[in-house]
């Protein structure tokens, strides 16, 4: 019996490791392809999901299949990175046989392109900056801390607005600025509206009243047009939220060739 088991526990083993490799050699060979058809600096990365990946090959029909592709320049961005959520994706197993991947069809696709912290800094002409979601605490915090800040902030939902920090120098001295900016997409451009400036509360540094009130008038300094560029395989950019340090346009879409598509 124990060696029975062994036995079987090997055969597990080994099973396991052809499907990881099939799955390996799947998501090079699609990869390379989409790096020449998309005309990408690198391959993306390609993730297929599920397990077993072989009952999924023999069919041709993946659930679910994440593309990612980093440090891609647009226009006044260096480093975006741009990601792909599909589902139902259909492969025959021949093509990836012998490599000859015409066509990757998807019944549904969410795409996203993320704004890398240091390009919205350099956008602002600031030498750093953090980005971090907006919360209702926050905001009446804020509120709360003097009149102008009230008004500033009147009818701010902050489900689209962002906390943006970056040091300064202010009448010679060094501080955090804490900035609230109101989001928007226009023309698949993000918008950044500045709204109220105040010096960070983590700021070990005590502020005096004549550099906190000379910090506010940087405060049309951290409005700004960000263009993320297009969306993969020409997704119409619907929504922008903070996620993970960063900005992100992303949209849906049905019924995309992948190969059909351009980044």
């Amino acid at each position: 019996m124990r060696g029975f088991l062994i036995t079987l526990a090997v055969l597990v083993v080994l099973l396991v490791g052809v499907d990881f490799g099939a799955r390996w050699v799947a998501q090079d060979r699609v990869a390379t392809e989409l790096q020449q058809q998309l005309k990408l600096d690198a391959e993306p990365d390609v993730a297929i999901h599920g397990f077993p990946f072989l009952t999924q090959a023999a069919s041709g029909e993946y659930g679910s299949v994440t593309l990612t592709a980093e440090h891609i320049p647009y226009r006044q961005l260096r480093d975006i990175t741009l990601t792909a959520d599909l589902g139902d994706v259909t492969l025959p197993a021949q093509s990836l046989i012998d490599g000859t991947v015409r066509s990757i069809p998807a019944r549904t696709v969410t795409a996203s392109a993320a704004v890398d912290p240091a390009d919205l800094a350099r956008i602002l002409h600031v030498s750093d900056v953090t980005v971090e979601p907006v919360t209702q605490q926050t905001l009446d915090e804020r509120r709360a801390s003097s009149a102008a800040a009230r008004k500033a902030l009147s009818g701010v939902d902050p489900a689209q607005a962002v906390a943006l920090t970056s040091t300064t120098t202010v009448l010679g001295q060094s501080v955090r600025a804490s900035v609230i900016a109101t989001f928007r997409l226009a023309g698949g451009q993000i918008v950044l509206s500045g709204r109220d400036i105040a010096v960070d509360s983590g700021d070990s540094g005590a502020a005096s009243s004549a550099v906190s009130g000379a910090l506010r008038s940087r405060l049309s300094g951290f409005s700004a047009r960000v263009d993320p560029g297009s969306l993969p395989f020409s997704i119409t950019a619907t929504d922008l939220t903070a996620r993970d340090g960063k900005l992100v346009v992303s949209g849906t879409a049905r019924d995309v060739d992948l190969l059909g598509g351009s980044l």
